[in-house]
């Protein structure tokens, strides 16, 4: 699998899902898990099994708030070295910016941002993952883990400027109330939590500089646990959702200036040009079904003019882009009669 991660990822599952009246062995062994791995941190799981075993239980249980719920069972505890970051910190941007860095470590897929603006700060999450079955869920729990974070640091009493997720609304209003502090807006461009750009410079009570330090060694020591040319892949296809998916901007995903990534995958037998142009291909497929303009997928795929796409395409598929879409066009149709 290239997408493992540690069992401590489902930390008090078991328990949680017991409280809810639900049998959590019989849970976790429908998807194929050891229950005694579930919890455990020397133990690893893939993370879309993760994910499902979250969403299963909330589907089964009726519980739309399970991954919330079981983020505050959780707390930052489940974060595991990362957590020190977080408590060691000089400052608030100084934590969050550390957990930016080193969150692969937890959960490879995941991704999380700082956005700084003159009035306010943005912390966003994504899963950079295309295809995640109760993708809601594990950003729920991963925002409500965030707002753990943000309570040790700046107090109990924290409420967010904003919070903002991609997904519809999955719980009633007043549940997300209750974790947020405040309403929460669905359908949005980001999975965010703002808060006042001041709270960046609030220093991290009763650090302790030596842990931190010990830390940072640590994780800087250890190897991303999703192989170098996979994770590209990944943060490709997150990129195209923003017009992004270029070196530069991947390898500032990564923390890593733009020669040391080309050097890493030429060292792995790849290059970013080459993983580039099989995602480009892939998406042009999949949007050509979708029967959207030629103009507009040209752009979806960051080409700045429309006659490089059409060059692509002529190499991929030896058909011009019109043609490719009335092929997948009627790909799709007969697909859809068979599944009738």
């Amino acid at each position: 699998m290239t997408d493992m991660i540690g069992g401590t990822s489902l930390l008090h599952y078991a328990s949680l899902v017991s409280s809810l009246g639900g049998d959590p062995e019989a849970l976790i062994r429908a998807r194929g898990v050891d229950p005694t791995s579930v919890g455990d941190p020397d133990r690893l799981m893939s993370f879309s099994t993760a994910a499902a075993l979250v969403g299963s239980a909330a589907a089964e249980l009726n519980c739309p708030d399970f991954g919330m719920r079981l983020a505050k069972w959780q707390g930052i505890q489940i974060l595991g070295p990362v957590a020190l970051l977080i408590r060691h910190s000089e400052t608030v941007a100084d934590a969050i910016d550390g957990v930016s860095r080193f969150l692969y470590h937890c959960a490879p897929p995941d991704i999380a941002k700082l956005k700084r603006g003159p009035q306010s700060a943005v912390f966003t999450l994504e899963v950079a993952r295309r295809q995640l079955a109760y993708r809601e869920q594990w950003i729920e729990k991963g925002l409500v883990i965030a707002m753990e974070a943000f309570r040790l640091m700046l107090g109990e009493a924290f409420v967010p400027l904003r919070v903002t997720m991609q997904h519809r609304r999955i719980s009633p209003p007043g549940t997300y109330r209750k974790y947020f502090g405040r309403p929460v807006e669905f359908g949005c461009e980001l999975n965010s939590v703002h808060l006042p750009a001041d709270a960046l410079c609030q220093p991290i009570r009763g650090r302790d500089p030596a842990v931190l330090a010990l830390a940072e060694s640590h994780l800087a020591q250890i190897g991303p646990a999703l192989p170098l040319v996979e994770h590209v892949r990944e943060l490709i296809h997150q990129m195209f959702k923003v017009n992004r998916a270029n070196l530069v901007s991947i390898a500032q995903a990564m923390d890593i200036h733009p020669r040391v990534l080309q050097r890493r995958l030429a060292e792995a037998g790849s290059s970013f040009e080459g993983i580039l142009d099989v995602a480009r291909r892939d998406l042009a497929r999949h949007l050509s079904a979708t029967g959207m303009p030629v103009s507009q997928i040209a752009a979806m795929l960051g080409y700045a003019e429309q006659s490089s796409y059409t060059r692509a395409c002529w190499r991929w598929y030896s058909e011009s882009p019109r043609q490719l879409i009335a092929r997948c066009r009627r790909d799709s149709s007969r697909s859809q009669v068979v599944d009738r």
